[in-house]
């Protein structure tokens, strides 16, 4: 079982028109699907075909709605109820150029961690754990990542910022941060392939086992902590979408290496997954990614 966890899901408006600033905006199109990045990886990796179960916490008749959107899309599910607040809506919103507007959901508590904690005493080592998305309450993640260190299941870790320096001391299997993500860790603008590498192994040496960085149009590469590196282009194709395709290549990943156990066939589906989602309107599907994974060229080299 691949278990995911979002913290603070959302309900994402999603719509497609020409915004001016100050005036009456009337859309194209518009679609309503549940959001957060954890929710992103379940579906993608249930469209791939693997077990899964999106985990975390839901408030209000909004988080009731995320729920029923799941349930709707088949995708087991279990939401915490929050006493207070409603979850967060985004608004995604698709023209000359993407602009997001997201909420900020409602506030967690230290009994919420305990019962959250207490919902992943199922977790068994051959499972794998994916945390990902904006951390409100950095010590939650770290609370969660300790107590699966316990277990020996695989933990993989997609967020930024100070929340992903604490969590490396509890060596995550995966983490992925994207090119912009890696540069701010470090302070550094207009990061390079090769000072990217460099800077991956820094964050190996401060607790990260395997470190997937994404690399939009350029594709991604994945240092392994047994010093391999395995670095992947992009597929051509026109980009509809960015919203979720860097879950779709956790997801990709996790599918690729569950199937094959082998990393550099796991890069590659978990490419040609993140692209199948950046040229469609929402999450790729698997007739997508296999359609796209024979453009997806893996070379591998020792460190």
């Amino acid at each position: 079982m691949i278990y995911t966890i979002t913290t603070n899901p959302s309900l994402d408006y999603t719509v497609e028109t020409d915004l001016v600033p100050g005036q009456i905006n009337r859309t194209r199109s518009e679609a309503i699907y549940p959001g957060g990045k954890g929710i992103n990886v379940s579906l993608s990796l249930q469209r791939l075909g693997q077990e899964t179960r999106a985990l975390g916490f839901a408030a209000g008749r909004i988080g009731q709605t995320i729920r029923d959107l799941l349930d709707d899309l088949g995708c087991p599910n279990t939401f915490l109820e929050l006493k207070r607040g409603q979850s967060r809506i985004n608004v995604k919103i698709r023209g000359a150029v993407e602009t997001a507007v997201n909420g900020c959901g409602p506030e967690l508590g230290a009994g919420d961690l305990v019962r959250l904690l207490e919902l992943l005493e199922d977790v068994q080592r051959g499972d794998a754990v994916v945390l990902s998305g904006w951390a409100q309450n950095i010590s939650l993640y770290v609370a969660i990542l300790q107590q699966l260190a316990e277990t020996g299941c695989m933990t993989v870790l997609d967020c930024s910022g100070e929340a992903l320096w604490q969590c490396l001391s509890c060596h995550p299997f995966l983490i992925k941060p994207n090119l912009t993500e890696l540069g701010t860790l470090f302070g550094v603008e207009d990061i390079e392939y090769g000072e990217a590498v460099e800077l991956a192994h820094q964050l190996q040496l401060e607790g990260a086992r395997n470190v997937l960085v994404s690399m939009g149009g350029e594709g991604a590469f994945l240092l392994a902590e047994s010093r391999e590196l395995y670095a992947a282009n992009a597929c051509c194709g026109p980009v509809v979408n960015t919203v979720g395709a860097g879950d779709s290549l956790v997801a990709g990943f996790l599918t690729g290496l569950r199937e094959s156990g082998d990393f550099g066939k796991a890069l590659q589906m978990g490419v040609a997954a993140g692209c199948a989602t950046a040229f469609h309107h929402w999450l790729g599907t698997l007739e997508d990614t296999m359609a796209l994974l024979d453009q997806v060229r893996v070379e591998k080299t020792v460190l």
